[in-house]
């Protein structure tokens, strides 16, 4: 997995620019999270998670670092094969109205990057289900991971099913 943490000028079409030359180079993306809260000078914070081919992974990556300079997209932060872990988890109860998107950025502060969301809606006054893909540190436990989550649920009356 590569890990890149990059500046997008806040113009349209600066994502799909973001976007090109790792499809184009064989990437296969799994996550994008944009920081507009974390604009500074017109520049957007925008973390992004893809995998490449062990065999071109170095000429891809120097070809995506080269587009992305072309394109005035500052590269911040590069990690290849990153030991990151991956945990998969389900919070059930009002998800939405308990501000999902704050959820995510509470997580986002402690270093667990939320790579997948999907959901389940359902109508305003039921309970929904959002089933979340998060990656965290190698230096963090499953079980520091999990009390995190925990205690953001107690917090949002939400149930959490983990794996």
């Amino acid at each position: 997995m590569i890990y890149l943490e990059v500046k997008l000028p806040d113009i349209p079409g600066s994502l799909i620019e973001l976007i090109k030359p790792i499809s184009q180079n064989g990437g296969n993306i799994h996550g994008v999270l944009h920081h507009h809260d974390k604009k500074l000078n017109n520049m957007i914070p925008v973390d992004i998670w893809f995998e490449l081919s062990e065999e071109l992974i170095e000429i891809s990556l120097e070809n995506i670092k080269k587009n992305l300079t072309e394109n005035n997209i500052q590269l911040t932060k590069i990690s290849v094969n990153s030991k990151n872990k991956i945990l998969t988890f389900i919070l059930t109860g009002h998800v939405f109205d308990s501000d999902i998107t704050e959820t995510i950025k509470r997580l986002d502060s402690k270093s667990i990057k939320v790579l997948e969301l999907h959901a389940k809606f359902t109508e305003v006054d039921e309970i929904s289900s959002v089933m979340m893909k998060a990656e965290f540190p190698e230096v963090m436990t499953k079980f520091e991971l999990t009390t995190e989550i925990e205690k953001i649920c107690k917090e949002k009356n939400l149930f959490l099913i983990r794996s």
